[in-house]
């Protein structure tokens, strides 16, 4: 206890007598021994308060000691087992849990990853995807201060995610390489390029890139077929330099729908790998060709990405033009996209509504809203002079057409007048707005329909950030331009609007989760979750056949199928009690992505141990590993003083006390009238 406290106590315990003293026994001329008895409940009372109000304590220094983190992170994939690495794995595992001056030095925690990253309980490897980026990113997340070096225990052979090099990792990364690194004989198909569309009797252009590991010059042949029918055949020659040859050719289909095609290339005679000698793929034969138009009064960047991102579904074609220099005829084109139009517009729609065409507003600082709300009736807005930034939330409950959130709450704003927008028809939100950090419950981007004219509205300009967003985010634009062409799909169609839809992927491999989705809209257009939807499989050549009831999830009907064997099969979708149906055809293949690795891939390991200031470490050099992180002088323990303070008397019990003596004292003075 500190001296200025005591001083302070024995201070409280003068003024204290002295009160009370003065209270009950100064000039008191009866003094008996209930005056001395009551002097002595006030002394405490008085003296409690000043003590509760002085507040001693004891100051207590607490050392802690701060072992640095290890992270051991296991690769529970199964090309693990596949290359028979699962016993090394697993007494590697052992060995660290049991080497004392490790886990004296350190404070171990072990974790599992594939396609995720878990604790890890047991090892089972049977993870189908592996993912080696991907338990960085988390690391990064759970151990953010302090230095944390990780072991990780793997082959090297990523499926999924981000190069593994690539990461931005603060502490010393120690990769534990399982498997032989040395590199056998092989040849593979290595990429295949092919539009996934095409129209009947079109000559569609596939690439395959043919990669060759070894010394020997060899000449191997490349086939394609297309329902057991080789369509395309070529010798392609080898040798240790050149082991890089592609195959540029042409497929022509001649049926309406999905078709599937596999291009495969020979074997080598003492080949190990010979699953990834093969390459499935589908095309979608379509029988027409969409022709877009697009109006505006002004020069912007929407213009030309609406054009790139439409135009990567090559069916399509969008044709710019400013309004007043178009003479064409626009009931030659599905669809019309108008953009921020003003009056120069006036002759553009009155020959919309006349002929009932399908169009598409895009709105924004341009706009010349008093004409807009003059010239069609389905919607209007009291627009102001002030301009607001919307950011776009996705709805996904929307159940016009079947749509995915690609990220929209990450988005940057786009830019139009501020008001309220309203709609005489009905309409659905696809994408509400959020101004600031305020969502609202009003369309950003709406779908509408009017005497089986479809429409829809987008509120804002500079649209173009978000393909550049989407891009930044999934290196590619592969699913801003599906979110966008899912709308433009549904903005061609000419017939009456579908009340079922149905999501199918054309090929699905035998390792990962299939899954169909679908969407069912009552007689009003509104989701219909009470209604039961099936659907059926069944393939020809096995007399298979099965119906798997829908499950409703988030808006959606969707069903899984987990103990379908590969093939091809034909599908129906139906709805129970009533005649809406959809069929088409997938295909299953016998595919295991983790069985493509004969070997351990060290290069790209190497890359992480050396950006990141770690070392690279083989089979048996388990224990060299542990001396290493024994004896590494950059992780220490760090010592760590706390100081606590604990009352000399709980505050509680004072109080207590103090209650207890005005109470004697006041009881005392009332029995005896001293009141």
């Amino acid at each position: 206890m500190e001296t200025e406290k005591l001083l302070f106590i024995i201070l409280a315990v003068f003024v204290a007598l002295f009160i009370a003293f003065f209270q009950y026994i100064y000039k008191n001329k009866e003094r008996s021994q209930l005056t001395y008895w009551l002097s002595f409940f006030r002394f405490i009372t008085i003296f409690l308060i000043l003590f509760l109000l002085i507040n001693p304590y004891f100051k207590k220094d607490n050392i802690e000691i701060i072992k640095p983190n290890l992270l051991v992170a296991v690769d529970n994939s199964k090309s693990i087992n596949y290359n028979s690495q699962n016993d090394v794995v697993k007494s590697f595992i052992e060995k660290i849990k049991e080497d004392s001056e490790l886990n004296n030095k350190y404070n171990i925690n072990f974790f599992g990853f594939g396609a995720n990253l878990y604790p890890l309980d047991t090892l089972s490897f049977k993870e189908s995807q592996t993912n080696l980026s991907f338990p960085f990113q988390e690391f990064s997340k759970l151990y953010k201060t302090g230095s944390s070096p990780v072991i990780l225990i793997s082959d090297g052979n990523q499926t999924v995610g981000n190069a593994v090099e690539f990461v931005d990792y603060k502490s010393p990364v120690f990769p534990f390489i399982v498997g032989d690194t040395t590199v056998l004989e092989d040849i593979y198909i290595s990429q295949l390029n092919v539009n996934p569309f095409t129209f009947i009797n079109n000559q569609l252009p596939v690439e395959l890139f043919i990669n060759y590991t070894g010394n020997k010059p060899i000449t191997k042949n490349l086939s394609v077929y297309h329902k057991g029918t080789k369509v395309y055949s070529e010798k392609f020659q080898f040798s240790k330099n050149q082991n890089v040859r592609t195959a540029s050719f042409f497929l022509k289909a001649t049926i309406k729908g999905n078709q599937f095609y596999t291009a495969t290339v020979d074997q080598l005679k003492e080949e190990k790998n010979t699953q990834n000698n093969t390459k499935n793929f589908s095309i979608n034969a379509i029988e027409e060709k969409s022709d877009i138009l697009i109006l505006s009064s002004i020069v912007h960047p929407d213009l030309g990405m609406l054009k790139k991102s439409i135009e990567s579904n090559k069916q399509r074609t969008v044709t710019i033009s400013n309004v007043i220099n178009f003479k064409g005829k626009i009931n030659d084109y599905q669809l019309i996209m108008l953009y921020q139009p003003t009056i120069t517009f006036k002759k553009i729609f009155k020959e919309i509504n006349q002929k009932n065409l399908n169009y598409f507003v895009i709105t924004g600082r341009s706009t010349d809203w008093n004409f807009l709300n003059s010239a069609q009736s389905s919607f209007s807005k009291k627009a102001s002079e002030e301009q607001e930034n919307y950011l776009p939330i996705f709805n996904s409950n929307y159940p016009t057409f079947l749509s995915t959130d690609i990220g929209f709450s990450t988005f940057a704003p786009i830019e139009d007048q501020f008001g309220d927008l309203t709609f005489s028809v009905p309409y659905q939100s696809l994408l509400f707005q959020k101004i600031g950090n305020i969502e609202i419950d009003k369309p950003l981007l709406a779908t509408f329909e009017n005497s089986n004219q479809k429409a829809a509205i987008l509120l804002g300009e500079n649209s173009w950030r978000w393909r550049m967003n989407s891009f930044v985010e999934n290196k590619t634009f592969e699913r801003f331009d599906g979110f966008l062409a899912g709308l433009i799909h549904y903005l061609l169609s000419t017939d009456s609007k579908s009340r079922l839809n149905v999501t199918v992927n054309p090929i699905y491999y035998a390792n990962e989760i299939i899954q169909i989705s679908a969407s069912y809209l009552d007689e009003n257009f509104n989701f219909d979750n009470r209604s039961k939807l099936w659907l059926t499989v069944s393939n020809k050549e096995t007399n298979f056949t099965k119906k798997i009831p829908f499950s409703v999830l988030n808006n959606r009907f969707v069903v899984e199928l987990s103990t379908i064997p590969f093939g091809e099969y034909e599908y129906t979708v139906s709805v129970e009690n009533q005649d809406d149906n959809i069929s088409g055809i997938f295909k299953i293949l016998p595919f295991e992505i983790e069985a493509q690795f004969t070997n351990a891939n060290a290069q790209q390991l190497k890359k992480v141990a050396n950006e990141t200031k770690g070392s690279v470490f083989f089979n048996n050099q388990e224990q060299n590993l542990i001396d290493y992180l024994i004896n590494d002088v950059r992780f220490k323990s760090i010592q760590k003083n706390t100081i606590s303070r604990t009352p000399l008397i709980d505050w509680k019990w004072i109080l207590g006390l103090i209650i207890l003596s005005l109470s004697i004292e006041w009881f005392t003075r009332k029995y005896f009238g001293k009141i």
